[in-house]
């Protein structure tokens, strides 16, 4: 009788060959490998232009973020030096959370602009759609399925929509997409930690996981959750009656229904028309898998909900009727500063591309080459989601590099929300300028001063303005046209201050 070989530890297991392992690493590659063909042209000129905004010099969600992230390089308090003289208020009031700037600030300042900020944009793109295959392979999909799930994610503008603005967290669900993964491996302590972290990527998508990740598969190890992300509720909780957070113009920034199915004026907000079918997968997939895709339909349907916010609109900003949603807003404490349900998509989209994953493990031989069809069309939309041919240098440089050698504060006239904070990295001085509109500061400053210098923008005289700001410590206006999103109008700076004393630059 022959005696069988000893079996291995089970440590090695890991790094033996898995052939389910190889199937997830492959999906995860050919999704990673649709994503970057259906960018190839702004990744191939990620070196010299700027992924974010068509404008981001006059967007204030762009230059926001990009100063944080510069501000958090530095050795000085440069908090401080926003709406001199009296200084900004603290970052741990802000939304959206500001962890990300504090751990890549410092390593950022010393890579290349615009490159390095375009491979972090890229970076939690390709990682949105990696936990989506993640996610998929952990729900029981194929590895072909899986495949699909991410390519279709690959292939949603919206995905890009946030990560675009510059909200690079904000954007950022691989955290609570593998959460979301490990809880159906029965890792749910691991899971909570993960959801947790989502929470400080952005505390409503961390809601959202949350709720999700509950629906699913409720376990204790969830409330680990709580061990991350408490804290910071904890420190923010007191502080929401003055952590003050500036609405879109429009109001609330929700998912219109025509994106779902690729029809929005506003490409931006298209999501793959073909994830719908998604909602079908308790029906379509596989019987034993039916069960539980009851429950992911359900939480997708939640995610849906969120996402379309309190009045749901076919087109975009034409209301359609009241949600519930909107009574949570008014009611439930920090709820209301949820300016931007379209961010509940990010968490709607991978379910719905899980569900229609499950869909072609079943009907492989039909939908697969319908599916990547599908996505080939998109590639055009793709590539034009976002603004990818930004300038890498704000206007007014010239008049910022004058100003730093002679100036000790300046008021920067064309700079009506954010727009000075991109000058500041330059000049290097305190500013008349913050994280909220000139014509609505914080609620602890006096705003006559911050008021009176936009009537001045506008060409209205304003006696006695001068002395005011020289008397404040300002000695230099900057007057930079930024083009029609900012303009300006200097007759009645030039009426008080006379000519300037360099091209743009006027002395107090």
């Amino acid at each position: 009788m022959l005696t069988p070989l000893p079996t291995r530890p089970k440590t090695w297991s890991f790094f033996m060959v898995n052939p389910e392992r190889q199937r997830s690493v492959i999906a995860i590659l050919g999704a990673l490998a649709v994503a970057i063909a259906l960018l190839w042209r702004p990744i191939t000129e990620m070196g010299d232009h700027i992924w974010g905004p068509s404008t981001p010099w006059t967007n204030g969600d762009f230059i926001g973020a990009w100063w944080l992230f510069w501000a958090m390089a530095q050795p000085e308090d440069w908090l401080s030096q926003l709406h001199w003289p009296h200084g900004e208020a603290s970052l741990w009031t802000s939304f959206p959370n500001p962890f990300d700037a504090m751990a890549l600030g410092p390593v950022l300042a010393h890579l290349p602009f615009p490159g390095a900020w375009n491979a972090m944009v890229l970076g939690h793109h390709l990682g949105n759609i990696a936990a989506t295959v993640c996610l998929a392979r952990a729900a029981g999909v194929r590895g072909v399925g899986a495949f699909v799930a991410g390519a279709l994610i690959a292939a949603s503008p919206v995905m890009l929509l946030e990560i675009g603005l510059g909200h690079t967290l904000t954007a950022a669900v691989w955290p609570g997409l593998l959460g979301l993964a490990l809880l159906l491996r029965g890792h749910d302590r691991w899971a909570g930690l993960l959801i947790g972290v989502q929470g400080l990527c952005y505390l409503y998508t961390g809601l959202g996981f949350g709720l999700v990740a509950l629906l699913l598969k409720p376990r204790l190890g969830l409330a680990l959750a709580l061990v991350v992300v408490g804290p910071y509720l904890w420190w923010l909780a007191p502080q929401l009656s003055v952590a003050t957070a500036v609405a879109p113009p429009d109001g609330h920034n929700s998912l219109p229904l025509d994106g779902l199915f690729w029809l929005a004026q506003q490409q931006w907000f298209r999501a793959h028309p073909v994830l719908l079918v998604g909602f079908a997968a308790p029906i379509l997939a596989q019987a034993k898998h039916r069960p539980m895709l009851k429950r992911w339909a359900f939480a997708a349907l939640c995610m849906l909900v969120l996402a379309l916010g309190p009045t749901p609109s076919w087109v975009r900003n034409d209301p359609l009727f009241i949600s519930p949603l909107a009574w949570l807003v008014s009611w439930t404490p920090g709820m209301g500063r949820m300016h931007h349900p379209v961010r509940f998509t990010m968490v709607l989209l991978p379910l719905l591309a899980v569900m229609f994953a499950h869909i072609v493990s079943r009907k492989t031989r039909l939908l697969l080459p319908v599916s990547l069809a599908l996505v080939a069309l998109t590639a055009r939309t793709m590539d034009d989601a976002v603004g990818w041919r930004a300038s890498p240098t704000p206007p007014g440089v010239a008049a910022a590099e004058w100003v730093a050698e002679r100036g000790t504060a300046v008021v920067d006239l064309g700079s009506r929300s954010m727009e000075g904070l991109a000058l500041q990295p330059i000049h290097r001085l305190p500013l008349l300028a913050g994280f909220h509109p000139r014509h609505s500061p914080p609620p602890h400053l006096d705003p006559t001063v911050f008021r009176r210098v936009d009537r001045w923008a506008d060409g209205e005289p304003q006696p006695g303005l001068a002395a005011q700001l020289r008397a404040l410590g300002f000695s230099h206006v900057l007057a930079i046209q930024r083009g029609a999103a900012a303009p300006i109008d200097v007759r009645a700076v030039e009426a008080a201050l006379g000519s300037p004393v360099a091209p743009g630059v006027y002395a107090l």
